[in-house]
């Protein structure tokens, strides 16, 4: 299936690859291991099925859609990279603390570092771009610091968009670089609703991860208000919502939700093609997982034995193992 919203900047994405990557080679044999394997995780030359590219991918876009200097662009886009590991490493730490933590938290400063370096090329330091860096970062901080009181996705939907805020920092640097800042709101509005699918999505995936660990997940939300249940100030998950978490109408009105904001985005004259057309593809992925779970169910329905030869016998997918609540 054709990416429209990557295939054709993949050479762009692999001078921004390799770029990060000779920085990463520098650092220090303790954490240039990890510092490398993250970034091959990451790389849709290996393997990523490309929707983290949000993270880094918009000053390339904008190279060719608004004029944008390659150099510039290519510039910001590795910034965004950089900054996008860092605050990887901190979600995987808030997320759930392992041994490594120590490991993640120290490599991802130095992300940090590099990625500052980077911006300071690009932008003056009486530059606007700044009042935005620490806005999107603040908005960042109250956002992962509320969503453990804060029902954010019965409030506005919109809003658990937050939680991936430093997004929005590439739109915002090539705006200033093109001189154009009175489209950041209309441009980062577009965006949040990717943001917002983006996270639907992998909230539907990981819902049994997050139900143990005590994670906040939007389709959890979605779930405990159609049962009128509390969340997520209390991380006991009451019965009825772990017995509802297949439940084909709640499922289905989960995905109606994210096909009214891709129909925003999708009539929006402001919004660039490329952010509607990943908004259009998250939000088929969205429908495509609801509906293996669907199959699924049927499967077992139909009994064990039609179950067990009608399953694939090699190891399932991620999106399988989590759709299995």
């Amino acid at each position: 299936m054709h990416r429209e919203w990557l295939d054709p900047y993949m050479l762009d994405v692999k001078a921004v690859f390799d770029s990060v990557e000779e920085r990463l080679r520098q650092y220090p044999d303790s954490l240039a291991g990890h510092a490398l394997e993250q970034l091959r995780l990451l790389n849709p030359f290996r393997g990523d099925p490309g929707h983290s590219c949000i993270g880094y991918i918009t000053p390339l876009w904008m190279q060719y859609t608004e004029g944008l200097p390659s150099d510039q662009a290519h510039q910001l886009s590795t910034a965004c990279l950089l900054h996008m590991m860092y605050f990887l490493n901190l979600d995987d730490v808030m997320d759930e603390p392992t041994e490594d933590a120590v490991l993640k938290l120290s490599f991802g400063n130095l992300c940090y570092v590099d990625a500052l370096q980077v911006y300071n090329a690009l932008f003056e330091p009486s530059s606007v771009f700044w009042n935005h860096f620490r806005q999107v970062l603040q908005d960042w901080a109250v956002s992962v610091n509320g969503e453990l009181h804060v029902d954010y996705f019965q409030h506005n939907p919109l809003l658990i968009a937050q939680k991936a805020s430093p997004t929005q920092l590439g739109v915002i640097g090539s705006l200033i670089l093109l001189e154009q800042p009175e489209r950041i709101s209309s441009v980062c509005g577009a965006l949040n609703i990717v943001l917002m699918t983006l996270q639907m999505t992998d909230d539907f995936t990981d819902t049994k991860m997050d139900a143990v660990h005590g994670n906040y997940n939007s389709y959890l939300s979605h779930l405990s208000t159609a049962l009128r249940q509390e969340y997520p100030t209390s991380h006991v998950l009451h019965e009825s919502i772990h017995n509802n978490v297949s439940n084909s109408q709640l499922m289905n009105s989960y995905a109606d939700l994210a096909r009214q904001f891709n129909d925003i985005i999708a009539s929006s004259n402001l919004a660039l093609s490329q952010l509607i057309a990943l908004n259009s593809y998250l939000c088929n992925s969205l429908v495509q997982a609801i509906q293996e779970v669907e199959q699924r169910k049927k499967r077992l329905y139909r009994g064990g034995f039609h179950y067990w030869i009608s399953e694939p016998q090699s190891r399932p997918s991620n999106t399988e193992q989590a759709d299995s609540v």
